[in-house]
């Protein structure tokens, strides 16, 4: 059957500033999305508001031909004025990494408390904090669980602030963002719902599928599935597509990404139908991220065709996400 759905938000996906830039756009429609949250760790980063003009109308003239939501990047050099700017010019979201827990972090944040000014500058503005949840030097499997109760004192202490912790990977993330107020929401990619960490460095190294956070137990992937599966509004999709070309990921000092942004909603429909959730579909791709970021439904719509559709080897020197696997969903737009 047929699945027509409004189309998608991706409220997470990098979209970097070089050569790999024209594939992570052209895939973006091939998704299903039509409006994106732009990740900030670029080289140079995007710490402006500024800059994030500049990086949109960047983006424009290099073909995207979709919405694009901007924001700047957290760190301790960030400054109360800074929010303000970037809040003038309608950014909105401030993106903090961790210091080197990910790609392009080395001008990350250590001491959170030190940031309290930064945090009080953006509820004073309305902007959503986007929290890359991870602690700097944990064991990689108990980074993310580490860093929530640094997510808890930041909304004890500005209840007002809007937090988004993004791409969860673990049961206690789900368990603790379940818990709170309406004001702290995650985003779930479509490989965390997929993999585990087997699937990365089981019997076989898969390069591709190593990302930050990394997979986790076959535990918490169970725990996202049933946090999108029950429908609870604070969890939302946000791809986390992150394109590194092959020679990038193969490599002895591999990058940490997926690039899954050019069967997104191909894939989600496949996955969701197989756990028998597919009505959950829409809600997690169009409608709660929306709500919570105070937006308007998209009007352009998609829909998902029970055609099966083989993921290819490679995208413009880019291996995406289930490369070589067959889809049970195709997308066209209406």
């Amino acid at each position: 059957m047929e699945l027509r759905i409004p189309a998608a938000d991706d409220l997470h996906i990098h979209l970097r500033n070089d050569e790999r830039t024209l594939p992570a756009i052209k895939a973006v429609r091939e998704g299903g999305s039509c409006r994106v949250l732009a990740m900030p760790n670029t080289i140079p980063a995007i710490a402006t508001g500024r800059e994030a003009m500049e990086y949109r109308s960047y983006l424009q003239k290099q073909g995207a031909d979709f919405d694009i939501l901007t924001t700047i990047k957290l760190t301790p050099s960030t400054r109360p004025e800074d929010i303000a700017e970037a809040a003038n010019l309608n950014v909105i979201a401030g993106k903090q990494y961790p210091l080197g827990v990910t790609t392009n972090s080395e001008d990350g944040v250590s001491d959170f408390t030190a940031m309290y000014p930064i945090y009080e500058a953006m509820q004073s503005a309305d902007m959503v904090l986007s929290l890359h949840g991870e602690v700097p030097q944990a064991f990689v499997l108990d980074a993310e669980a580490a860093f929530l109760d640094i997510l808890v004192d930041i909304h004890r202490n500005f209840p007002k602030l809007r937090i988004v912790l993004e791409h969860i990977t673990t049961q206690a993330a789900v368990e603790l963002v379940r818990s709170m107020p309406e004001q702290v929401a995650a985003t779930i990619t479509d490989h965390h719902l997929d993999i585990t960490l087997d699937d990365v460095i089981g019997a076989t190294i898969k390069p591709h599928l190593f990302c930050k956070p990394v997979a986790k137990r076959p535990g918490d992937r169970r725990a996202l599935n049933e946090a999108v599966r029950e429908g609870h509004p604070s969890f939302f999709s946000g791809t986390d597509s992150a394109p590194h070309l092959i020679q990038d990921k193969e490599t002895a000092c591999g990058c940490a990404g997926i690039f899954n942004a050019p069967y997104h909603l191909q894939f989600l429909a496949t996955h969701f139908e197989k756990l028998d959730m597919l009505p959950r579909l829409g809600p997690f791709v169009s409608q709660f991220g929306a709500n919570f970021y105070r937006l308007p439904i998209n009007r352009e719509e998609v829909v998902l065709i029970p055609r099966q559709v083989t993921v290819p080897p490679q995208y413009d020197g880019i291996v995406p996400f289930q490369a070589g696997n067959t889809l049970a969903f195709d997308l066209a737009w209406c």
